[in-house]
């Protein structure tokens, strides 16, 4: 990662409101029109320098390319949580809750677990070898599974809420140590946001 930086920020942007399609995957989700201006209202809050990344779905990616008028770099590993067979239901925000707040049950069987998807997350952030500070356009679960991880964000009903209160696009700045030190860190000062 930075090779001289001690500190580096990571600003996490939230993609832009999709059109739902319930015919088509999630990852293939387009923006809706006011997705498309959203996203291009926040570009005027995003920082300048910044390496621009993106999860592999085009929800993320259009809100990247909306906001910074850039090609995002693509890397999978910022895509959303892996939850195969879930049903798209009146049901989605209850399950997602449940699975935010750390209690998975039968409904997320083969679910990517909350650690696995920091795990992939973290991964990704150490090995991008820009020193500029990172812009991710990613989703809203695996973003607050990361943010748990790095003791951004309390586990239990604090990440729901924090989940449940992102919006669509949302901005979250943090300054994260290449490589954190072992054991539980929280950095002081007010969540991220």
């Amino acid at each position: 990662m930075c090779s001289d930086r001690t500190v580096r920020r990571i600003h996490l942007l939230r993609h832009a409101m999709p059109d739902t399609a319930p015919e088509l995957a999630p990852s293939d989700w387009a923006l809706t029109p006011s997705g498309h201006d959203a996203a291009r209202a926040m570009g005027r809050r995003l920082p300048q320098g910044v390496t621009v990344l993106s999860s592999a779905e085009r929800k993320a990616i259009e809100t990247a390319r909306c906001a910074t008028g850039r090609e995002p770099l693509i890397d999978p590993r910022f895509g959303e949580v892996e939850r195969p067979g879930e049903p798209f239901d009146d049901d989605v925000r209850e399950r997602r809750g449940a699975w935010t707040r750390g209690e998975p049950d039968a409904r997320h069987e083969r679910w990517e677990s909350m650690s696995e998807a920091a795990r992939r997350f973290a991964a990704g952030v150490a090995d991008q070898e820009s020193e500029d500070d990172l812009l991710i356009a990613t989703h809203g679960m695996v973003m607050v599974a990361w943010l748990v991880s790095i003791g951004q964000v309390d586990a239990g009903p604090a990440a729901e809420e924090y989940w449940a209160s992102l919006a669509f696009p949302d901005l979250i700045t943090v300054t994260a140590s290449p490589a954190p030190p072992p054991g539980p860190h929280r950095v002081p000062g007010p969540r991220a946001r």
